[in-house]
């Protein structure tokens, strides 16, 4: 039986950035790379100092020719995959992404990954004197994720190739790691809306894979089996009320047994439509709803109750409720970003493999192709966490 991928504890930003960081050489293709330009060259292509890719005058052609035994043509494929896979692993760490502020990320070691969420045991009751213990068991998911494989081909002259003085070349490969890195966060970010429809650019994004057979909506639900929700009955604006009420329904979460959950929210996730809004939301240091009359709560000069209650993380890859990506969509969420309540997997990050330059198309017609690739997949593992204020519709 495969072992299961057991969540517990509490994430956070600095470990989500390194996972990502380690998901850069960790495939077997990259690693046995590494070591072969190791062995046959002694250069680390890991190191910027040995193998200055992403510096401004660097040429494939000079680096070549300062390997010595890269001169035959038989050994220049090898050194100009290294090359590339350097520059796109440069970009890939570079690239700002802001899902790892709430998602969990996770280093995939096989095709598929087996989550057991546990939702916890049945509650304590009171026992008498000679009394029998009343046994409890546990309610918990079973949840598989399979990993998914997204690439591009990317056609280049030889002559751009050897003989670039500007830099383009390094640039558009650079791109390739750039919009690697961003799959993961169109998949994160559509897997949280999970509405049907969902595509930016030529990436569909399936609604979420993780749904539980007991459950008839999800992720979002005003009635999950146990009692819980994960939505309002009717979705609101992000106004100080909505995001009091959205607090109060997490901190009243329920679990598979109807027992109340530790959720503790700490994160609004929106659109730069709501930028400027949130933040007066969050740092007014008076009440910034407008003031009720004097001796209500709420009156004139009273103190913001939201004031620095929660961290804010503002995506221009949100989704809006019809599938599209909209950068002024009316969506947000509040979290516990904390939890890991939804993964990131990543089993190869950007793996890049280039087509033999001495025979095929790339012989025919001197263009040297390409191919980047990453496998991953993002989901819900327990909403429970996660309170859905709007989807973009109100």
């Amino acid at each position: 039986m495969s072992e299961s991928i057991k969540l517990y504890g509490r994430n956070t930003v600095e470990q989500n950035r390194e996972a990502l960081k380690k998901a850069t050489w960790q495939s077997e293709e990259e690693k046995n790379l590494v070591e072969s330009m190791q062995a046959q060259f002694g250069v680390d292509i890991r190191d910027a100092k040995q193998f200055p890719v992403m510096e401004s005058g660097f040429s494939f052609k000079k680096m070549k020719q300062k390997l010595a035994e890269a001169d035959s043509l038989g050994s220049f494929p090898q050194v100009l995959r290294a090359g590339v896979q350097a520059s796109v692993n440069a970009m890939y760490e570079t690239v700002p992404t802001t899902f790892e502020d709430w998602a969990h990320v996770i280093n995939s070691g096989r095709i598929e990954e087996l989550y057991a969420p546990i939702q916890g045991l049945g509650f304590l009751s009171a026992v008498g004197e000679n009394e029998l213990y009343p046994e409890t068991g546990a309610a918990g998911l079973d949840i598989k994720l399979r990993n998914r494989k997204y690439g591009v081909m990317f056609p280049v002259s030889k002559e751009l190739l050897e003989d670039d003085q500007t830099g383009q070349f390094q640039k558009l490969s650079g791109l390739m790691g750039q919009y690697a890195k961003q799959v993961l966060e169109v998949l994160c970010y559509g897997k949280l809306a999970s509405v049907s429809g969902m595509k930016y650019a030529n990436l569909e994004v399936p609604q979420s894979e993780t749904q539980p057979s007991t459950e008839a909506s999800y992720p979002w639900s005003t009635s999950l089996t146990g009692g819980g929700a994960t939505r309002p009955a009717s979705y609101g604006a992000l106004t100080q009320s909505n995001i009091q009420a959205a607090f109060i329904a997490l901190m009243n979460q329920k679990n598979l047994l109807g027992l109340k959950m530790a959720v503790q929210p700490d994160r609004l996730i929106i659109s730069p439509k709501y930028n400027f809004d949130l933040s007066v939301l969050l740092h007014s240091a008076y009440y910034p709803s407008g003031a009720a009359s004097a001796g209500q709560v709420g009156g004139a000069f009273a103190v913001n109750p939201i004031q620095g209650i929660a961290d804010k993380t503002v995506s221009r890859f949100m989704f809006n409720y019809d599938g599209t990506v909209d950068g002024s969509t009316s969506a947000w969420y509040l979290v516990d970003s904390k939890a890991p309540w939804f993964v990131c997997q990543v089993r190869e990050a950007a793996a890049v493999e280039v087509e033999n330059p001495t025979s095929g198309r790339s012989f025919d017609s001197d263009v040297i192709r390409f191919k980047v690739r990453l496998r991953a997949n993002a989901d819900h593992i327990d909403p429970r966490f996660a309170f859905q204020g709007n989807n973009g519709s109100a």
